[in-house]
C-alpha cells in the first residue's frame, strides 16, 4: 500500500460517517426522536467505556513497566495529562454550550439540538483522532494487512457515530450545510490521525486524545439521557439505549476478532516453544529480526494459572495448568519488549522475560 493510498482510505474511514446523517431527515414524531436520542446515548456509551479502557491500559502498563524497572513514559505525568485531558473535556464543551447556546439567535430548541449534535461530533471526532492514530502506526510498522483491517472495521464503526450526531436534530427541517460540518468534525479526525500517527507517535499524544474525548463524551451522554427523560416514551428509550450499545459492540468486535484472525493466519518466521511454571518462562530471552512474524507456542507446566502477555504488543493469554496456547506476533519493529506473567504475585517472584528484535542488516 503506497503512502497515498493510506491517506486515500483513512479519509474514507473517517467520512463513512457521513452514511449515518441523512436520518437527521427522517420523521420526527415525538417516539422516533426519542428512539434515535436514545441510540444515540448508547453508541456514545460504548464508545466512553472502550476509550476509558484504552486510557486505563496506558497509565497501567506505565505503572507496571516503572516498578518493574523498565523504560517507558512517567506514569505521574500520564495521570496529569488524563486528569487535565478529561476535565478540558467536559469544561470545554460546557463552555461552548454556554457561549453559543446563550447568544445564538435561532430558537431555543433548534438552538439546542444542533449545539447538542455539534457536541457530538467533538466528542467523536476526538475519539476518530485516536483511531487514525492506530491507523497510521500499523502502517508504520510494515503491517499492512493489519492497517487495510483497521480502515475496513472504522470505516463500519464510523457509519453508526454518524447516527449518534444526527438523533438530536428533531427539528423537521435540518439544514445541510450544518449535517456537512458536523460530520467534517466528526470524521475528518481520523485523516488528520493517519496523517500524524505516519510521521510522529507517542503514548502521550494518544492518551490526551483519548481523555479529552472521554471527558466530551460523559458531558454529551448525561445530556442525552436528560432529553431522552423529556421525550418519555421510557420503553423506546431502553431499546434504542440497548440497540445503540449493540451496534457499537458488532462492529468493535468486527475490528478484534479480524485483528486476531489475521495475525495468526501470518506464515511464522520463527516458532518457539515456551514453559510456563511456578514462577519462570523457559526460555525467558528471545530474539528476532525486524519484519519477522514469530509463533509462541506456550504450555503450562505448573500447577498455578499462568499468563503469558506482551504489554507493548498488546497480546496476552491465561492458561490453566496443563493449556496449551498459540500466540502470533507479526510485523516487529525493532526494540526490546517485555514478557511476563501478570497475575498477582507472580511477576514479582520474577516470572518475566524479553523479546529483542533488531534491524535489518
Amino acid at each position: 500500500m503506497s503512502y497515498s493510498n493510506l491517506l486515500l482510505l483513512g479519509a474514507i474511514a473517517g467520512f463513512t460517517i457521513f452514511l449515518g446523517l441523512p436520518v437527521a431527515m427522517l420523521t420526527t414524531r415525538p417516539k422516533f426522536r426519542a428512539f434515535m436520542t436514545a441510540l444515540s446515548a448508547g453508541v456514545l456509551i460504548f464508545l466512553l467505556v472502550e476509550i476509558s479502557n484504552k486510557s486505563f491500559e496506558i497509565v497501567e502498563e506505565a505503572v507496571k513497566s516503572y516498578f518493574v524497572g523498565q523504560s517507558g513514559p512517567a506514569p505521574t505525568a500520564l495521570c496529569l495529562i488524563f486528569f487535565l485531558g478529561f476535565t478540558a473535556g467536559m469544561f470545554g464543551l460546557t463552555f461552548f454550550e454556554e457561549k453559543f447556546v446563550g447568544t445564538a439567535k435561532d430558537s431555543p430548541e433548534k438552538n439546542s439540538s444542533k449545539s447538542l449534535s455539534m457536541m457530538i461530533a467533538i466528542g467523536i471526532g476526538l475519539h476518530n483522532f485516536g483511531e487514525g492514530l492506530a491507523i497510521g502506526q500499523e502502517y508504520v510498522s510494515g503491517a499492512i494487512s493489519l492497517a487495510y483491517l483497521l480502515i475496513a472495521g472504522f470505516a463500519l464503526h464510523n457509519a453508526t457515530e454518524g447516527f449518534g450526531i444526527a438523533a438530536p436534530l428533531r427539528m423537521e427541517k435540518v439544514d445541510w450545510k450544518f449535517l456537512g460540518l458536523a460530520g467534517l468534525v466528526g470524521g475528518g479526525p481520523t485523516f488528520v490521525g493517519v496523517l500524524v500517527g505516519s510521521v510522529y507517535y507517542s503514548r502521550q499524544l494518544e492518551l490526551l486524545a483519548l481523555s479529552l474525548a472521554a471527558g466530551s463524551i460523559l458531558y454529551v451522554v448525561g445530556e442525552l439521557l436528560h432529553l431522552g427523560k423529556v421525550h418519555g416514551h421510557h420503553r423506546t428509550v431502553m431499546v434504542g439505549l440497548l440497540t445503540g450499545f449493540f451496534i457499537s459492540f458488532a462492529s468493535d468486535a468486527f475490528i478484534e476478532v479480524g485483528t486476531a484472525v489475521t495475525a495468526n493466519k501470518k506464515v511464522p518466521s520463527k516458532i518457539y516453544q515456551v514453559e510456563a511454571s511456578e514462577f519462570k518462562f523457559t526460555p525467558s530471552h528471545f530474539e528476532a529480526v525486524q519484519g519477522e512474524t514469530l509463533r509462541f507456542e506456550i504450555t503450562n507446566k505448573g500447577t498455578e494459572n499462568h499468563e503469558f502477555e506482551m504489554p507493548d504488543l498488546k497480546t496476552e493469554v491465561v492458561l490453566t495448568p496443563g493449556a496449551n496456547a498459540v500466540v502470533t506476533v507479526p510485523d516487529l519493529k525493532v526494540g526490546e519488549y517485555l514478557i511476563r506473567c501478570d497475575l498477582p504475585g507472580h511477576l514479582e517472584h520474577g516470572m518475566k522475560g524479553e523479546l529483542v528484535v533488531k534491524p535489518k542488516i
